[in-house]
């Protein structure tokens, strides 16, 4: 497995925000420990629409299950691949990125979600837009270098090495 480089200074910072979202869990420990240290979606394709605010997007945790919402992604190390839900195996993915990517990796149709996020709401309320970075400047700190797994590239599995 691959080392992560932590920064406990800004996995606190990120521990708080995702507090404040209502994230419990392996997540908070994660960032905590500087695992986690940017409220952005890792997973290899983030859906989520740029007019919302792309990967650095996230809706509060509620009863209805948000498909913005932060989910624990095992990473690394799969769940399939015998990964387990430990900090060094946690990254932070939307609920809907998290769905779609599995049904990629599986073979599962994943039409319906994909029709889900372009019916995504387009425009954010005013609070929201002052609490997130702007989708550029949470780009250029991504650091998004593709993994080696599957992505969707224009509706198509295509394999990133």
């Amino acid at each position: 497995m691959p080392r992560v480089e932590r920064d406990p200074e800004r996995g606190r910072a990120a521990a708080a925000k995702l507090k404040a979202l209502g994230v419990k869990g392996i997540l908070i420990k994660a960032a905590e420990q500087g695992y986690i240290t940017q409220l952005a979606c890792k997973m290899p394709e983030c859906f989520c629409p740029e007019e919302l605010g792309g990967a650095c997007y996230f809706e509060p945790v509620s009863a209805e299950l948000s498909d913005w919402m932060p989910t624990h992604e095992h990473f690394p190390r799969s769940k399939r691949e015998g990964g387990h839900r430990d900090v060094d195996n946690a990254i932070l993915a939307h609920r809907l990125c998290n769905r779609i990517d599995y049904s990629v990796s599986v073979g599962r149709p994943y039409a319906r979600d994909l029709e889900r996020v372009r019916k995504a709401p387009r425009k954010r309320s005013a609070a929201t837009t002052k609490e997130r970075r702007s989708p550029a400047a949470c780009w250029r700190k991504r650091a998004c270098i593709p993994r080696c797994r599957s992505r969707v590239v224009a509706g198509v599995m295509a394999t990133v090495g």
